[in-house]
């Protein structure tokens, strides 16, 4: 009788589950790479090259640096986890993403926070740089680099109190799934919680070693 119980038990743990996925999948906003991303480039740099399909954005970077970036919609805007698959078929070495001049990285996925009455101003076609100098934003950076273990806070040496990679993957190739939580990141990577999200990026830095990166991320969603 206690066998059987448990199996019921089970049976309905199961169900649960498979529910509790399929409604998180339900809920999932799927980012297509489509001609709604921008691409932000650098004076006396080589800008990376991009290569989109809907499901799948490919990276390469020689020497170069650039983001890839892509305002979000209104609906989006309070959705506050992500996943995403991502690559690294050729990799840059370990580097002090402190430091100027030494902050290469395979790949970041960005995502972009700001104060939900600045954030209404906020339209498609809205520059990014300008979004990274107005002091209210907040850019955490999952970062696949760096020379630090995975779970580092490493503040980027070009802007430190607004711009903070959370290094997820060491500066090696591989491939990896990840799910993140922007509600319980942002709090312990800035001290304050995430707002509205605005906008989210990716970008590779290869300009200082220089060495050739080539990388890959599909099946990107928000939560």
């Amino acid at each position: 009788m206690t066998l059987q119980r448990r199996q019921v038990l089970t049976g309905a743990t199961a169900f649960a589950l498979v529910q509790t996925a399929g409604l998180t999948k339900a809920l999932a906003s799927p980012v297509q790479f489509d001609s709604n991303w921008d691409h932000l480039t650098f004076r006396r740099l080589a800008p990376n090259r991009y290569e989109m399909r809907p499901d799948r954005l490919t990276v390469i970077s020689e020497g170069a640096s650039s983001i890839l970036y892509r305002i979000l919609p209104a609906a989006q805007r309070g959705l506050s986890t992500a996943r995403w698959t991502w690559e690294v078929e050729n990799s840059v070495p370990p580097s002090d993403l402190s430091q100027l001049g030494n902050d290469d990285r395979n790949l970041g996925m960005f995502f972009v926070s700001m104060p939900a009455d600045q954030a209404e101003g906020v339209r498609e076609g809205s520059s990014i740089s300008r979004l990274l100098r107005n002091r209210s934003v907040k850019v955490l950076m999952y970062t696949w680099g760096g020379n630090q273990p995975p779970g580092t806070v490493v503040p980027s040496p070009h802007a430190p109190d607004r711009l903070r990679n959370l290094i997820t993957r060491r500066a090696e190739p591989g491939r990896f799934n990840e799910s993140v939580d922007l509600a319980q990141d942002f709090p312990r990577v800035f001290g304050q919680p995430l707002e509205q999200l605005v906008a989210v990026a990716v970008s590779s830095n290869s300009e200082n070693t220089p060495a050739r990166v080539r990388g890959h991320v599909s099946n990107f969603a928000l939560g």
